[in-house]
């Protein structure tokens, strides 16, 4: 079951329900024990009150009338076996044999408790019949009016243990309600002032998962940016090695072509390691003002034109002034990505289209087409992991790192945007279109 509270309401009710059942077994079975006590203390209580007012010498006469309820007859009998004095509702036979005592026997279509008297002074025998239906009914009748006041009072108590649970599950509210509202970079302890034993339990195993998980998330950075700062050094020094070589050897010589293209490589591997490190949640302290989306798109369309020329690339930008508030230098980065990738995957003399506008709902829109090879959907998602590449884009383009998609996930997720890949307008290719809802624009 999904709901701990809907549980304990089903389980608690149903522990009611079954002692409840119990109990009216045992009920009914100590009122039925009850009701034969009585009656057959009726019974004894009849039989003296008929052997007291009949008188010494009496002789066979018509039956007396029957009770009204029918319930109880009785029979007076001599020595002889002479039937003197009978109800209307009992026969003319002996009801049970002349030995006294209590006797249950059938007659008339019914099961009677019947009492067999003998009064020694009058010579008389008296015999006191009554239904055994009655003792049950009586019996069933008590039953029956604590099961119903049991039944009537399933509800009240359905809606007070449902209360009642609720009332003890708020703590477990409460500490759900701290673990939503901790922020993506927030692994400081629980605090919870004096939480029951249950709940205790619970908390301290939650912040031993957060203190471990804080630690591997510190090695974790500390290992990234100090590899990627330490290898600064060593690219550098490369870099002016292959600058010396380069004034000894042809300059397309294959083996300098693709040192240059590997250092070109590592270079930017590392600027993507210590940006995306820069990027992280709990690293990057964004800094939001209003800006023009379409002046941004501009600039970094400039700053990267060289590289679209290189490949003789139709570049294109489309759309007025798009004003929007969000963190500048984050923006950019996801701009500078985006342009990088389609540059990269779109052919020598391809087209490349960037264009800035409002969402149809409010907020801004920023879209990138280029007529490249296109993304299959199989991989829309698959291309945000860390270090993805396509199937055959190292070969085809040994200088991608595979990690500009994840930082531009990661500036779309400080903004609260929304990343979508589509068909390009192009005969070939893809659109990345990145949607900034409306409650950052400016």
């Amino acid at each position: 079951m999904s709901s701990i509270r809907s549980y304990l309401l089903i389980a608690v009710l149903s522990a009611i329900t079954l002692t409840s059942f119990v109990a009216a077994l045992y009920g009914y079975r100590a009122g039925v024990a009850a009701a034969d006590a009585l009656f057959d203390a009726e019974l004894t209580n009849a039989a003296i009150l008929i052997s007291t007012l009949l008188p010494a010498e009496t002789q066979a006469s018509d039956p007396v009338p029957a009770l009204p309820s029918s319930e109880v007859s009785f029979q007076v009998w001599d020595d002889a076996g002479r039937l003197l004095l009978r109800s209307a509702n009992a026969p003319q036979t002996p009801m049970a044999p002349f030995e006294p005592g209590l006797r249950a026997d059938n007659f008339g279509g019914h099961r009677w408790q019947i009492l067999v008297r003998r009064e020694p002074a009058a010579g008389h025998w008296v015999m006191v019949a009554q239904r055994a239906d009655a003792r049950y009914l009586l019996a069933d009748s008590v039953v029956r009016e604590s099961l119903l006041a049991q039944l009537a009072a399933l509800p009240v108590s359905a809606v007070l243990i449902w209360l009642i649970v609720g009332h003890g599950l708020r703590r477990l509210e409460r500490l759900a309600g701290a673990l939503r509202s901790k922020a993506a970079d927030d692994l400081a302890p629980l605090q919870l002032a004096e939480p029951p034993t249950e709940l205790a339990v619970i908390v301290s195993a939650v912040n031993g998962l957060l203190q471990r998980l804080e630690q591997s998330l510190g090695r974790e950075r500390r290992l990234t940016a100090d590899a990627a700062h330490e290898l600064r050094t060593p690219i550098a020094a490369l870099k002016v090695h292959l600058h010396n070589l380069a004034g000894r050897l042809p300059a397309d010589d294959p083996v300098l072509l693709r040192l240059h293209a590997d250092t070109a490589r590592l270079e930017h591997l590392i600027a993507q390691i210590l940006l995306l490190y820069r990027m992280a949640p709990d690293q990057y302290q964004a800094r939001m003002e209003p800006l023009d989306l379409t002046e941004l798109a501009r600039e970094q369309i400039a700053a990267h034109y060289p590289q679209f020329e290189h490949k003789q690339q139709d570049v294109r930008l489309q759309g007025e002034r798009q004003m929007l508030v969000g963190d500048r230098f984050a923006l950019a980065t996801l701009l500078q990505n985006l342009l990088v990738n389609a540059n990269r995957y779109t052919p020598v003399g391809g087209h490349i289209r960037v264009s800035c506008g409002p969402l149809p709902g409010g907020g801004a829109l920023l879209q990138v087409s280029d007529s490249g090879p296109g993304l299959p959907a199989a991989e829309h998602e698959r291309v945000f992991d860390r270090f993805y590449r396509r199937v055959g884009a190292r070969h085809n383009d040994p200088a991608g790192s595979g990690l500009g998609l994840s930082i531009a996930r990661l500036v779309a997720d400080l903004h609260g945007a929304t990343i979508r890949f589509a068909d390009s307008p192009f005969e070939t290719g893809l659109t990345v279109s990145v949607e900034l809802p409306a409650r950052r624009n400016a």
